[in-house]
């Protein structure tokens, strides 16, 4: 994909996209264009801060709270994986089992398991497993076949 950038006036901002296809990737770039990047506020120890969806690697549910995670850190935030997974699945999450929702962007590797389950090794060295009533829908988003969301 070629970007192109020119500076303007003020006041004569344009984005201009060719396209031969709309692909996946391009309906995401779209989605976040025209929506904007969504932020989910999540709270730790030193206190509250806005997370944007590049910096979250995924969500957890854990005895009825949700958790994101971040490189290095773990926010609880006040979503719910549903929610999580509808306000940024044009962002690349994606529900890969009943207690995840992940940045399918930050996976790095997969290994096929016994049972018909997905290791997904994330690139912060994290493991997340995609289960058996999700692998389907997770081949189909690899192959450009689906989107998320």
């Amino acid at each position: 994909m070629k970007i192109s950038m020119e500076r303007v006036k003020p006041g004569e901002e344009e984005i201009r996209i060719r396209y031969w296809e709309i692909t996946p990737e391009l309906r995401r770039i779209l989605t976040f264009l025209q929506a904007g990047s969504p932020a989910i506020i999540g709270k730790n120890e030193y206190g509250q801060c806005r997370l944007l969806p590049e910096q979250i690697y995924y969500f957890e549910r854990v005895d009825d709270k949700t958790f994101a995670y971040t490189k290095e850190q773990e926010y609880q935030v006040a979503v719910t994986l549903r929610e999580a997974e509808e306000q940024l699945g044009g962002h690349g999450f994606f529900r890969c089992n009943k207690s995840f929702v992940v940045n399918i962007d930050r996976i790095v590797s997969v290994r096929s398991q016994m049972g018909n389950r997905i290791d997904a090794l994330l690139d912060n060295q994290e493991h997340v497993i995609i289960s058996r009533r999700y692998v389907k829908e997770f081949r189909e988003l690899l192959k450009g076949g689906k989107e998320c969301g």
